[in-house]
């Protein structure tokens, strides 16, 4: 079961197959730090949200760090869409 998860496969007949016919099977390797970056900036994410929420920051602050914030969304799409093979 650990190795067909690791698979591109949607069913494990699939998987079965391919190893009992002997052809090669395809595997998905995972970047542990891409995943670790991206758990952090999502949590960034989330955290400036808040404080976007909260009271203590001017008009003109808070429009400042949503440009800011829609910058780092953009940017981070950028980094991961290459990372994604599908």
């Amino acid at each position: 079961m650990e190795n067909y998860k690791a698979t591109i496969y949607k069913s494990k007949a699939s998987y079965l197959r391919k190893l009992v016919l002997g052809q090669p099977v395809a595997v998905i390797y995972r970047n542990r730090s891409l995943d670790d970056f991206i758990e952090t900036a999502v949590k960034l994410r989330k955290d400036l949200k808040i404080l976007l929420g909260k009271e203590t920051f001017t008009t003109i602050e808070k429009e400042e760090l949503k440009r800011k914030m829609t910058i780092i969304e953009e940017n981070l799409i950028k980094i991961v869409t290459p990372c994604n093979h599908k």
